[in-house]
């Protein structure tokens, strides 16, 4: 039986959420719609009709499953703080994925992973990270919860990434650097070893 899940935002991000949500392997969650402060209640973006606000989803008693589809972390932290407990929040895995070692590679509740992402070994996501399409991660990698890596973002063997943080399109964090929390990184950052 499929469960039911809520698309927060119906932006870009949204509509490519619900486009994987589309594909044969998430049989189990079917999107009901998308909820978003910026568009009309009851319009329809593609097939999924906006269901309502923000206040809405939090005033209505149901214990919907929920996705966060919004690229900006501050937004998302606010929206997180607001929900709470109060829905669950399934992490969504595109197929063509790939994690070299399932043993070693954490990811938390709430995030996203999209299409072409490569996770080697050893490697920590916590809950609510939005990872966009084309993003590699090596060795010993820790992300903290609700930072967003746009496509084709690299990280290199040992980086830590602080929570609420923004990575651009195409960025290389290389080597050991440490990444302070509610950051946005716009260019690479190569730590070179002497």
């Amino acid at each position: 039986m499929s469960k039911s899940i809520i698309i927060i935002g119906a932006g870009g991000v949204g509509r490519e959420i619900a486009a994987t949500l589309r594909h044969v392997r998430f049989t189990d969650l079917k999107v009901l719609g998308f909820v978003d402060d910026n568009v009309k209640k009851g319009s329809f973006v593609n097939q999924w009709e906006v269901l309502g606000s923000i206040e809405w989803l939090v005033n209505n008693n149901e214990n919907y499953s929920v996705i966060i589809a919004i690229g900006n972390p501050l937004i998302r932290k606010n929206i997180i703080e607001k929900l709470g407990d109060a829905f669950s929040y399934p992490t969504i895995i595109h197929p063509n994925v790939s994690i070299h070692d399932i043993e070693t590679v954490k990811i938390g509740n709430g995030c996203y992973i999209a299409d072409g992402c490569i996770f080697t070994t050893d490697i920590t996501i916590e809950d609510f990270c939005f990872i966009n399409t084309g993003c590699s991660f090596q060795h010993d990698t820790f992300i903290k919860t609700n930072s967003v890596l746009m496509p084709g973002v690299r990280i290199t063997g040992g980086a830590k990434i602080g929570k609420n943080t923004f990575i651009a399109t195409g960025c290389t964090i290389t080597n050991a650097v440490e990444v302070e929390d509610n950051s946005v990184i716009r260019y690479s950052i190569n730590n070179i070893y002497d």
